[in-house]
């Protein structure tokens, strides 16, 4: 995987520069490999790696044009699991959490990152944008496809859990107003018994039997 991803660096690195253009102005090419695996496995255990080519003795850099950085997202729920408060001050914990939320082999979802989603408020629109980057930025179809199906399935999730609460928004509010209309009327009828008036008036105005409006007054 190192020489497959230095020769896809490769490749972008040469195709940005025309027949006869100067090489100074070349762009930096910044190469991102999000990995379900450890690339290094005994060297580190680290989750976000980032690699320059440097001088061996001296370590001054060769350029600032080359880099690599390797994510990982076994590594990233490993401790995100055990550390979750450290995990959470890297800038790229939301994003590695959106990807690792749903395992595309099982298609299940992490409950506990998934609430990690809603905490930090990861829209629909949030996760379609993080999408698109994806699709601009993958080099490997195979690999942009196993991730475009991870962030719809995900979309998929948050779309249906969505649904199902704002129909209970929904199915709440109209218990409320009916609950507040009942309680609207006790008040009324109370209200009216209190001036003065009788059971049978009160029942006539409001369209009730008399045995109705005891039973709101708990007679």
């Amino acid at each position: 995987m190192p020489e497959r991803l230095l020769y896809y660096w490769a490749r972008l690195f040469s195709s940005s520069l025309s027949k006869g253009e100067r090489y100074d102005i070349l762009p930096p090419t910044i190469m991102i490999a999000i990995l379900n695996y450890p690339l290094f496995p005994h060297e580190t255990d680290r989750f976000h790696t980032v690699f320059h080519i440097r001088e061996d003795e001296e370590q001054f850099l060769w350029s600032h044009h080359l880099e690599f950085h390797v994510l990982d997202l076994s590594q990233f729920m490993v401790k995100w699991k055990k550390y979750r408060r450290e995990v959470k001050q890297s800038p790229e914990w939301p994003w590695l959490t959106m990807l690792s939320a749903v395992d595309g082999r099982t298609k299940k979802m992490d409950e506990e990152m998934f609430r990690e989603l809603e905490g930090i408020a990861m829209t629909e629109q949030d996760i379609l944008e993080a999408l698109e980057e994806w699709q601009n930025l993958s080099v490997d179809p195979e690999n942009r496809y196993a991730y475009e199906m991870r962030l719809k399935w995900l979309l998929d999730q948050l779309s249906n859990i969505r649904g199902s609460r704002e129909e209970g928004l929904k199915e709440g509010l109209k218990k409320g107003l009916e609950q507040g209309r009942e309680e609207g009327k006790n008040e009324t009828i109370r209200k009216m018994v209190e001036k003065g008036m009788s059971i049978t008036d009160v029942a006539h105005i409001l369209d009730m039997t008399e045995e109705e409006v005891r039973e709101r007054l708990g007679d």
